[in-house]
């Protein structure tokens, strides 16, 4: 027979094997469980995140499509241009503008200034031939035409001064005009090398990606050889830019 000890230690012994059993199930569920809910979280946090780097890529692309598009003249938009040519062409245009206002304001002046000059030198005759006689109405009326002549010219110089805030304004949409462009192309192109070296590197660490990505956006910007621009175009083309 067993004694009373023998009898209690295989009763324990049994109790801990279930509980052991039991214990382990249970954190083995657990586990399964939090690590399942984890991973559908991470997946579907991953694929909100994916989805709005698309959405914001598209916006991005849209957005330089968009300025590309509106730099153009209507005739050259079926035609291809390089890249330097579309990101210069949305300035040129105000550039072209504001120049074409100037050259045709300085050629307004200048006309004017010699009229102001004749003018005066009428006043000085018509005065001339008022005082040798004494009463003349077609004196008189050119004399009347000639005053007011002299005051439309001054209006017409005063008016052109309109010139100096044109061309400030201009200047102003020209600069934000080349900054919006830079912006736009720059994070454009960090975000589609980023997410494309994330597709061929999954491992990789992401703040290296991101850096690389930053790099080699700044080696694009750089001074620009026929290789360079190049290599700017094929870039283009691969996220669809071109």
């Amino acid at each position: 027979m067993f004694s009373q000890n023998t009898v209690m230690e295989r009763l324990v012994e049994k109790i801990s094997s279930r509980v052991v059993e039991n214990i382990s199930q249970t954190i083995t569920h657990t586990v399964e469980r939090e690590l399942q809910e984890s991973l559908s979280r991470a997946l579907i946090e991953g694929e909100f995140y994916r989805e709005m780097n698309e959405e914001m890529r598209n916006g991005l692309q849209t957005i330089y499509k968009e300025i590309r598009n509106a730099s153009q003249p209507d005739e050259m938009r079926s035609s291809e241009l390089s890249t330097e040519e579309l990101f210069s062409e949305a300035s040129q245009q105000l550039d072209d503008i504001l120049s074409t206002t100037e050259e045709a304001t300085v050629s307004i002046m200048d006309v004017v200034e010699k009229h102001l000059e004749l003018q005066n030198k009428s006043t000085e005759l018509l005065a001339g031939l008022r005082r040798t006689r004494k009463s003349n109405l077609a004196i008189r009326e050119l004399i009347d035409i000639n005053d007011e002549l002299g005051q439309n010219l001054v209006q017409i110089m005063t008016s052109l001064s309109f010139q100096d805030l044109t061309g400030q304004r201009i200047k102003k949409i020209i600069n934000a005009l080349k900054a919006i462009e830079t912006t736009v192309f720059e994070l454009y192109l960090s975000t589609g090398l980023t997410l494309k070296a994330r597709e061929e590197a999954p491992d990789k660490d992401i703040k290296s990606i991101r850096e690389e990505s930053k790099a080699r956006v700044s080696q694009l910007k750089g001074p620009q050889r026929e290789s360079s621009q190049q290599d700017v175009d094929d870039l283009l083309g691969q996220l669809g830019l071109e």
